[in-house]
């Protein structure tokens, strides 16, 4: 259960994260709805990813808005998009924040789903006071050996106009699924799932 701190800061970052989006909307260049598939600049102040990304995101899916989102990997700098890691293998994408003991609580589970089934896991951070080091910090200190991102505007904004606001909210552990087959399925929110029940989701259970 979150505790009343932790709704809290929930709330918080969810105001400060619907300022930006609504700025995102009304706004021009990089934040507009216009470029909304592509990488953002946002502003170092906003605790967002600012580094200029690296790498190539490679070839991929291309069959849904959601696989041509960028995310920048704050653990090795890499740049990446959901497409191009769902033609490898499926994905499993859970919005976060630093601070929730929930999502600490899941990612704990899909480290150990991680020993029996073969997926791609990939850590949001959709607070947007949350710093990319300390994100880099927070995955190194907990083992977590997998993608860790900022949720920039853009992607938020898509996130949320696909499954509501409820996946910006990290205590409720939003996951979605992505498969090489092009599926997109949205997980039950508000539910801590066992490592043995997200081995057999992604093994197509």
């Amino acid at each position: 259960m979150a505790t009343i701190g932790g709704m809290k800061r929930a709330i918080a970052a969810l105001a400060m994260l619907a300022t930006i989006l609504a700025a995102c909307a009304t706004g021009s260049g990089a934040g507009s709805p216009a470029v909304r598939a592509a990488s953002s600049s946002p502003s170092a102040s906003s605790g967002m990813a600012s580094a200029a990304p690296t790498g190539s995101a490679g070839p991929g899916l291309t069959g849904d808005p959601l696989h041509a989102l960028q995310l920048l990997d704050v653990t090795d700098d890499q740049v990446l998009t959901l497409g191009s890691l769902a033609a490898q293998r499926p994905v499993l994408l859970e919005t976060m924040a630093i601070w929730c003991t929930n999502c600490r609580m899941q990612q704990d589970q899909v480290k150990a789903a991680h020993a029996t089934a073969d997926f791609i896991s990939i850590s949001l951070d959709v607070d947007p006071t949350e710093l990319p080091g300390d994100l880099k910090s927070y995955a190194t200190q907990h083992g977590y050996d997998w993608h860790f991102a900022k949720a920039t505007a853009a992607v938020a904004t898509e996130l949320r106009d696909r499954f509501g606001t409820a996946v910006l909210n990290p205590p409720s552990t939003p996951k979605i699924l992505l498969r090489p087959d092009g599926s997109i399925t949205a997980l039950d929110f508000n539910r801590i799932y066992a490592a043995d029940d997200l081995a057999a989701l992604v093994n197509g259970g």
